[in-house]
């Protein structure tokens, strides 16, 4: 195997950025906030008049609701995480 073929220990993981696994992530208010934060944001650039953006933004705080309420991944923010002594 030649050394330029050799995956890249620090080479950042695209995939990484959209993951929303994120131990800050699992109380119920931080991820409310966020998603209405995402809605809020879209009426102000609709009423800025940027469509586009509004569409973006809308579409970013429905990912988020799917993944937080709806996929499977949801079990993950429902789960207690304690550490028992």
């Amino acid at each position: 195997m030649l050394e330029e073929d050799k995956p890249v220990a620090d080479t950042p993981d695209w995939r990484r950025m959209f993951d929303l696994k994120h131990p800050m992530l699992k109380p119920l208010w931080v991820r409310l906030v966020l998603i209405a934060v995402c809605f809020a944001w879209a009426v102000v650039e609709l009423t800025m008049g940027s469509l586009y953006w509004a569409i973006a933004v809308a579409i970013i705080g429905l990912y988020m609701a799917w993944v937080f309420f709806v996929s499977a991944d949801r079990t993950y923010f429902s789960s207690n995480d304690k550490e028992e002594p």
